[in-house]
């Protein structure tokens, strides 16, 4: 059972099937002038079209990049180009529960002394806006945080952080990775001047993502050589996962409320079977104000002692996908940082479980999914529980 989809989510059907013409007769260049390249570029603007009706956006303001990682990393790099050498104190402020596609390339600023700020966060990774005059210093360029956070499905209230980044007259770049399809977002009604979405996360294709960029805010292009994407980042587009991004975008809205409405029905219901097993879990963000298809528990190191690197792995060999943190950190021996952000102790940190679910996740796998997991941390929490044979069976 995979109960993994903040990590990544299968390809819909509906996706491939579009797909599939781009890479088999539809071979044509974009930029090309005659009729393959007519009809590649047709299908490259309607596509940027329904990921622009994502966010609300006007489809010029779209840039298709390589994914999310490459839109935040070219987003902060727009937002802060020209910064001088002699410029000194706060350059940026974001919060420590961040990606780390945002979280890295500002450490780089550090190398060179130049100064991050990172505002506290609640019990759900959600940045503690309160916080923001304090650091906000005469060369503050950009206030850089998550919509929703990819570890606990915790909300940043949008409309009160772009009202505070206008404010202080502070370019704002948001990460949608997570909530772009899954949350109402108008960028019009907002002063969001950068934003970074991925397709993969909505049932596209990997390798292919966007990035907002608010008409008549000024940047200096991703890539040089070409002149696609208006100028804005050179090379010859990748239709099929563009094309592909598209309809995944498509589905998304059309679909979107029977999604929330059911992923609502599940957490609720993975809720209730930890509880009844588990009396002093912990639910990471509570019940409230959190993206519905994604569950974040964690085992209080002092009340269950379990090996929190092995839970994942254990759920593994029983035949389910699960989460200890993000993707990109898997494979390392480090507790999450968002755990360790919003105030576990490293034990506790460490053991810790994200479910989530995706458009084709049904109750049934989420129910099954759950009593897996449960199983495996009472037998962790106490070997005498565990089945006759003495060891995890692998399927």
């Amino acid at each position: 059972m995979y109960l993994d989809n903040a990590a990544t989510t299968p390809v819909d059907p509906r996706v491939f099937d579009a797909m599939l013409p781009w890479l088999r007769e539809e071979y044509g260049n974009p930029s090309s002038v005659h009729a393959h390249g007519r009809r590649a570029r047709i299908a490259v603007e309607k596509a940027r079209e329904h990921v622009s009706a994502l966010i609300g956006a006007d489809p010029a303001e779209i840039v298709f990049t390589s994914g999310g990682t490459e839109s935040d990393n070219s987003a902060i790099s727009m937002a802060l180009a020209g910064v001088k050498n002699d410029d000194s104190g706060i350059l940026c402020i974001t919060s420590p529960a961040e990606h780390h596609a945002v979280l890295q390339p500002l450490e780089s600023l550090r190398r060179t002394e130049r100064d991050i700020a990172f505002l506290p966060v609640d019990s759900a990774a959600v940045p503690i806006l309160d916080t923001l005059d304090e650091h906000v210093g005469p060369n503050t360029r950009l206030l850089s945080l998550m919509h929703v956070n990819n570890e606990t499905g915790g909300i940043l209230q949008l409309t009160a952080a772009a009202s505070s980044a206008f404010a202080h007259d502070l370019q704002f770049h948001v990460d949608m990775v997570q909530s772009a399809g899954k949350v109402n977002i108008n960028v019009r009604d907002l002063q969001i001047d950068l934003a970074a979405l991925s397709a993969h996360k909505l049932h596209g294709p990997k390798g292919v993502g966007a990035l907002f960029i608010r008409s008549g805010h000024e940047v200096e292009p991703l890539l040089i050589g070409g002149a696609q994407e208006r100028g804005r980042r050179g090379g010859t587009e990748n239709v099929t996962g563009i094309v592909g991004f598209g309809e995944a975008a498509r589905l998304a809205l059309i679909e979107r409320e029977e999604r929330l409405q059911r992923w609502k029905e599940m957490r609720s219901s993975a809720v209730d079977l930890l509880r009844d097993a588990f009396e002093h879990l912990v639910i990471n963000g509570g019940e409230d104000d959190v993206l519905a298809n994604i569950l974040s528990v964690s085992f209080p190191s002092e009340v269950y002692p379990l090996d929190g690197e092995m839970l994942p792995t254990l759920c593994d060999l029983n035949g389910l996908s699960v989460s200890s943190g993000s993707a990109c950190t898997a494979g390392s021996v480090a507790s999450s940082h968002v755990m360790r952000a919003i105030g576990h102790s490293e034990e506790t940190a460490a053991a810790s479980v994200r479910l989530s679910f995706g458009a084709m996740t049904t109750k049934e796998e989420v129910e099954e999914g759950t009593r897996i997991l449960i199983r495996v941390a009472q037998e962790m929490v106490d070997p005498s529980n565990r089945r006759s044979h003495s060891r995890m069976t692998i399927p």
